[in-house]
């Protein structure tokens, strides 16, 4: 059933590594299609203002050109010809010449007086603009006439749109923003879409199934607006899906392969885990628990290691689990009570305080054989009341009635009990009341947050409360500052261990570290 259910994952897996990345890069190119076409309306926009702008420069200039002439009388030979230079310098300004009421009185194109029509729009800057004029010498053309201080300039409309005559599909307009009107324009320009000019310099959005770009001229009362429609970002989106997306489905390849790998190696590794059993390949690390109030070395906790034939070491919290699932960690047990009562045969003989740990699965918990499997080690070590501590999870307690029995048997042959990784459960003061518990062991993840402003920094301190109220000895994992340290000794904590003391090592130098200390303190005495 759990290869099945594997199985059922990991197709469901590879489907969902596949597609999701894929499915991400889809997403990826119609967002960055949207934010091209957006810019490059912008950018045309801002193309189309600055084109307005060089010819509104341009009709400024020549203005200041020609009320600079105050010594010459209107329309005389010297002034027509400085409107025929102005006109032959600027690329933007078809004609420039003298303005009295609706008539174009003299010009760079000669004396001849033209009818302009009367003013369209007058700017808060003085300006007066025509924005529809016509001639009859330019049949079918239409001019803006920008006048001001009795000259005026002739511009054709359709010369500030030249930057966009070969881009398709588009729409563009330039305005007045004083009123505002439109001044040019090609295509379809929805009247809100200009609205938009009226509270910032810049600004795109989507409308009606276009894509607009709104700017404003900082210097003239000159503003642009450019659409497109929204239907033209298929293009786009398909030359960057082209890039995208096949990078996202060789993502989702590398994720499926990599999720069948794992798969692979959690499905093999139960039978891994047996072979190293008989290889041999497990091996026992001792890390020692200290008193906090003298530093003496009172105990060791023992902690199985892996190391493969290939010289690598497997971390206990990959295969620890694998074989909780798959029913191998009472194999796992039985291996450490093996190695312990070959490695410390008659060791508290020598060492009658000290006393060694032993983890114990849930399982173990709930089958009398681990009684006889810590029958066994005692004998073997020659271990008196005390001698011996086994230490299980949160989770090797849920089942209290199934727990206690086992409890109660090897507290009666004086191996002691403790709650490890306290506070990483679901365990309460009343849940704890009900089992029979020699310590409590509070887990490395809470003494991590000592002295630091998180969340859980108050954890600690009420693990600590709680085992005082179940007159409950205390042991601190993970260790690693004296800062750490002295908190704990501060608060009542009795025992630690971590790499602040000491590292796990092999029994044969646990072994000459404690004969080491033991001929100091004697030497002492």
């Amino acid at each position: 059933m759990k290869k099945r259910n594997a199985l059922i994952f990991a197709v469901g897996t590879s489907v969902f590594a596949i597609a999701l990345p894929t499915l991400i890069s889809i997403n990826i190119a119609s967002r960055e299609a949207l934010i091209g076409e957006q810019n490059y309306m912008l950018a045309t926009a801002r193309g189309l203002l600055r084109s307005s702008e060089k010819a509104a420069d341009q009709v400024d200039k020549g203005f200041k050109e020609l009320r600079a002439l105050q010594s010459v009388q209107t329309c005389d030979p010297e002034q027509i010809q400085v409107m025929r230079k102005i006109d032959l310098a600027s690329a933007y300004i078809q004609a420039i010449g003298y303005v009295s009421g609706n008539k174009l009185v003299c010009s760079s194109m000669g004396k001849d007086s033209l009818d302009l029509g009367p003013v369209d729009i007058v700017q808060p800057s003085g300006a007066k603009l025509r924005r529809n004029v016509e001639f009859d010498f330019a049949k079918g053309l239409k001019f803006i006439v920008i006048e001001r201080d009795s000259f005026a300039a002739v511009i054709q409309k359709d010369v500030p749109l030249d930057i966009s005559k070969d881009i398709e599909n588009i729409s563009i307009t330039t305005l007045s923003k004083s009123n505002p009107e439109t001044l040019t324009a090609r295509g379809f320009i929805d009247p809100k879409w200009i609205s938009a000019l009226n509270n910032q310099q810049e600004s795109t959005f989507i409308d009606k199934g276009h894509i607009i770009a709104a700017v404003s001229s900082q210097r003239y009362f000159l503003g642009a607006v450019v659409a497109t429609p929204v239907t033209g970002l298929a293009s786009r989106t398909r030359a960057i899906a082209w890039i995208i997306v096949p990078v996202g489905i060789l993502a989702g390849i590398i994720l499926w392969l990599s999720v069948i790998y794992f798969l692979r190696g959690q499905l093999a590794l139960p039978a891994v885990i047996k072979t190293a059993i008989k290889r041999r390949e497990f091996f026992l690390t001792y890390q020692p628990i200290v008193n906090l109030q003298t530093g003496d070395w009172v105990g060791a906790e023992a902690l199985v290691r892996w190391k493969r034939p290939d010289g690598k070491t497997m971390a206990p919290d990959i295969f620890i689990p694998v074989a909780e699932d798959s029913g191998l960690i009472q194999l796992i047990t039985e291996y450490i009570v093996e190695t312990l009562s070959r490695e410390a045969i008659g060791f508290f003989d020598e060492f009658p305080r000290f006393h060694i740990g032993i983890n114990l699965s849930a399982a173990d918990l709930h089958t009398p054989q681990t009684v006889s499997l810590m029958r066994k080690v005692a004998k073997a070590t020659s271990a008196k009341p005390g001698s011996l501590i086994v230490e299980a999870t949160e989770r090797g307690f849920t089942d209290p009635k199934l727990a206690n029995g086992v409890i109660s048997s090897l507290r009666a042959d004086g191996i002691q009990v403790a709650i490890d990784d306290f506070g990483t459960g679901y365990s309460s003061l009343s849940y704890l009341e009900n089992l029979e518990l020699d310590y409590l062991k509070i887990d490395k993840s809470f003494v991590d947050t000592i002295g630091r402003d998180t969340a859980t920094s108050n954890v600690v301190t009420h693990i600590i409360e709680i085992a005082k109220t179940l007159d409950l000895m205390m042991v601190a994992e993970g260790v690693e500052t004296e800062l750490q340290a002295n908190f704990l000794r501060n608060r009542g904590v009795q025992y630690a261990q971590g790499w602040f003391f000491a590292k796990p090592m092999l029994f044969p130098e646990l072994y000459s570290k404690l004969r080491a200390r033991a001929m100091r303190s004697y030497s002492e005495a």
